[in-house]
Order: C-alpha cells, then structure tokens, then sequence
C-alpha cells in the first residue's frame, strides 16, 4: 500500500504483533514560533508552581490523550464538513446520511453539546455497545465513523497512541502570570502564579497504530459484526470490495487529512499558546 506525502510515493510497512497486523505513522509536531506549548499537570505540592506543565521525568511531552482528543475533534469535523462527499464514497444513501454524523462521547453532554445536537450536527446519542445473552444493543444507527477510528464505551477503535517526547531536550521556560488589582492598577496582594511553557520550536515525535486486521476487531475498512448484528452500519453499503483499498481509503480520505488539520495543542490558548505544525515524519 503506497500514497502521496508532500509529492513523493511513500509506502505503508505493516508490521506484525502476535496476531495483530499494524500500520505505524510516525508524526512530528513543531510548536509553532510566535507561540508556546502548555498543557497542564497537577500542581506539585514539592514546588510552588501551580501552572506546571505535563512532565515524564522531568522531560515535557505531549501525553497521548491531548493528541487524541485534538485528532478525534478534527473527525468530527471533517465528517460534518464532508458528510455529501462521504456519502457518496461509502454508497450511503440519502435518507441514511445520518449514519455518517459523529456522537458527543458522553452520556451527559453539557447544554453547549445538546445544542450542536438540536442543531443536527451530531448524534442524539452515544456511542456504546451493549452485549447480554438475550440482545446486542448498538442503537439504530450503529457506531459512529468517529467511534470506529477511535473507539466507543465497550469496543475498542482501530487506531492507539503514543506520547510524543521531544526530539532533543525540551526547552522549559519559567512563566509568572500576575492577576492586576482593578482599582489601583498594581499587582493584586497574593495574585502571582509560577507556571511553564514550552519554547516554541521545540519538536515532538510519536507514534499512531493503526490495527488493519485483529482476530477481534477484524479489519480495518470493514464493517464489523457481532452475531448477526452489524455494528458499523455506515460502511455496510460500501461497494468497494478489496481489503487494501478500503483501508487505503480510510487513511488517505479521512485519518491524514484530520492528521493535517491538528493546528492547536494544549490550554491558554488566549494566551496565544498552542499553535502548532503536524507532519508525517517520512
């Protein structure tokens, strides 16, 4: 399996794991200059900071859940973008283009959330699947496509995440945020806080797996089944046949391009921070 990356073929190695088959993409995140990189950790009670960043011994990193969760938004997002284009690959038809919207990955949305659904732009529920001896419960429209990449309550998705640890040492620099006192315009009484930033230009390198084939998950690009229940009912009407080229498609339409869209990082982002620059680390 070969594609396009910045004009040039590349192919995708597969590697085996026991019985699991795997596709590895190694990417590159850049903290993009202007800005800085800050996502949070817990305040240690050894030091005074209270605005310290997410640290494995001592070295920053970029923890796989805030990757996760900026690549699964940017699903979301290219499936709401791209619902009559998707439709169209997949042989959705028309009156089931409601297969292809994400859910919220919560059994209690915020009031913010319940409105993006009353406004039609996501599910009215989450995913979850259900399995008892009597019934498998997946809900009338299955699993949502987002789900599918990147797993829902009770299944697992195909796709697993590294942390991203920085190419050389990771610049730290000391940041001090003090809250101004409205009426005398001075530094508020016990307002400072000591934090951290990461320097912008600094480098991270980590890893996405994809799973193509799994005895359990079955494999990447087709609709898995439990019994007879089909879980993944946007893709039961998809006409292309070959194995490769499903999951070819699946990289190539959807994961890179969500992969490229990643822009933001991490919190303060009034601040200006979190800009950064995804690449595939060819």
């Amino acid at each position: 399996m070969s594609e396009e990356i910045n004009g040039q073929a590349k192919k995708i190695e597969f590697k085996e794991e026991g019985k699991i088959k795997i596709s590895e993409l190694p990417l590159k995140i850049e903290v993009a200059g202007g800005s800085f990189l800050h996502i949070g950790a817990a305040p240690s009670p050894l030091t005074e900071k209270k605005g310290a960043i997410f640290k494995v011994d001592r070295t920053p990193v970029i923890p796989a859940t805030s990757f996760k969760g900026a690549l699964r938004h940017q699903l979301e997002l290219l499936f709401a973008e791209k619902a009559d284009e998707f439709a169209q690959l997949f042989n959705i038809p028309d009156d089931k283009k409601d297969l292809l919207k994400p859910c919220i990955p919560s059994p209690r949305p915020t009031k913010a959330e319940e409105e993006l659904v009353n406004a039609g732009k996501y599910r009215k529920e989450h995913c979850e699947i259900k399995v008892n001896e009597e019934q498998i419960n997946v809900g009338n429209n299955g699993i949502c496509p987002v789900c599918y990449f990147m797993g829902a309550a009770g299944l697992m998705g195909f796709l697993r995440f590294s942390n991203f640890y920085p190419e050389s040492e990771g610049d730290i620099i000391d940041q001090t945020n003090i809250r101004i006192d409205r009426k005398t315009g001075t530094a508020a009484r016990g307002a400072k806080v000591e934090g951290e930033q990461v320097k912008p230009g600094t480098v991270f390198k980590g890893i996405i797996s994809i799973v193509i084939s799994e005895p359990i998950l079955e494999q990447f690009g087709d609709a898995r089944k439990i019994g007879n229940v089909v879980i993944d009912k946007w893709l039961e009407h998809w006409q292309e046949t070959d194995k490769e080229k499903r999951a070819k498609a699946l990289i190539e339409e959807i994961l890179l391009p969500a992969i490229k869209n990643i822009k933001m990082l991490g919190g303060q982002k009034s601040r200006g921070a979190g800009k950064v620059n995804v690449e595939i680390d060819g």
